[in-house]
């Protein structure tokens, strides 16, 4: 099992991917009626579906509650999702054999473990769960006129619209989220061409997802190891494949002297608000009521068709594996509803 204890939430995600059962315990949780419908539609978008870059194992991931009564959250619940569309044998070959950069070898250094099948506790799985809890927490965040939504910003070289350098509205995203389309701005059909050049090379692609809240109440977080970003940031490492997160415009401002980094202040009518939003809402740790603005990249999927050299544990020699199975050539269009359950459920835990 995994645990993040937060301030005030405590948040248990327990299974893997091949087990049985996955699901989540969460504790500290606001009293909230939970729409069945919006969580359902919300968890939809984490899902498989057939397509170019989706892995081709579809999950109903239909949650069944325990303490909730009416659909009525009152300080904790659990939720559980039965895995029914598992293939173990997939594996087979794999037995003593790293995936190159997936958590097989740093698994096997911890646990001594040899047999990675499906990727055990460190599997994409996982984040069913995650977004079971995070599409609660957007649901309450929703009732305090609060938005978390993301969208992806690029594929590979195939860059759509970004906050950095668009005026994006909300009402864009959510009618992009309505629509169920592949979840990009800009540029969705060159996105996934190159994400079908990659599948068709037994290969996969990585990219950037940005996320953005909107209606974020001002003076949330603190100093130091209290930091709202290190708070959020925390959550969205939780979730596999993520290697880097940016803030407001990020490793951008290290290009641009302190006269154009900072963002003016002014009052207009009859309120203080910031000219623009470099810092992604956020400074000394503390959102300052603009949106909080952020940026998540993503590796290319490990797990690939292509011949790659590895090792076996078992002989202690040299050899090279092709991976079988059911594997994302992307995951970013999954992964969007994931960073949107990160960023609300630390927002949620700070704002508690």
């Amino acid at each position: 099992m995994s645990i993040y204890n937060g301030r005030k939430i405590n948040v248990e995600i327990f299974g893997e991917s091949h087990s049985e059962n996955i699901g989540v315990k969460v504790k500290g949780f606001p009293k909230l009626k939970i729409d069945q419908e919006q969580l359902a539609n919300f968890l939809q978008r984490r899902k498989a579906k057939i397509g170019v870059y989706s892995t081709s194992r579809i999950e109903p991931d239909q949650p069944i509650f325990t303490n909730v009564e009416n659909n009525e959250i009152n300080g904790e619940f659990t939720a559980v999702i039965k895995n029914i569309n598992t293939k173990s044998g997939d594996y087979n070959n794999l037995i003593g054999k790293p995936r190159p950069s997936h958590a097989d070898y740093a698994w096997y250094l911890k646990d001594n473990v040899t047999e990675f099948t499906g990727g055990g506790r460190f599997s994409g799985r996982l984040t069913a769960p995650l977004c079971i809890a995070g599409g609660i927490a957007k649901q309450y965040l929703e009732s305090l006129g609060i938005k978390v939504y993301a969208y992806i910003r690029s594929i590979k070289d195939v860059t759509g619209k970004s906050y950095k350098t668009d005026n994006i509205d909300i009402t864009e995203i959510e009618n992009l989220i309505l629509s169920g389309e592949f979840p990009t701005l800009l540029n969705k059909d060159q996105m996934i061409q190159e994400i079908q050049d990659a599948k068709e090379d037994k290969d996969s692609v990585g990219g950037v997802i940005e996320c953005i809240v909107f209606g974020m109440k001002p003076a949330v977080g603190d100093n130091l190891f209290e930091g709202l970003e290190g708070r959020i940031a925390n959550l969205v490492y939780s979730i596999p494949a993520v290697k880097g997160v940016e803030f407001g415009d990020g490793f951008e401002l290290t290009k641009k002297r302190g006269s154009i980094a900072n963002d003016p202040i002014e009052i207009k009518d009859g309120k203080i608000k910031l000219v623009k939003n470099s810092s992604g809402g956020i400074n000394g740790g503390i959102s300052n009521g603009e949106n909080i603005t952020l940026s998540v990249a993503f590796r290319p999927t490990p797990s690939i068709s292509k011949p790659q050299r590895t090792v076996d544990l078992k002989l202690n020699e040299n050899t090279t594996i092709e991976i079988k199975g059911r594997h994302d050539a992307c995951i970013l269009p999954r992964a969007v509803p994931c960073v949107e359950s990160a960023v609300a459920l630390a927002i949620l835990d700070e704002i508690l």
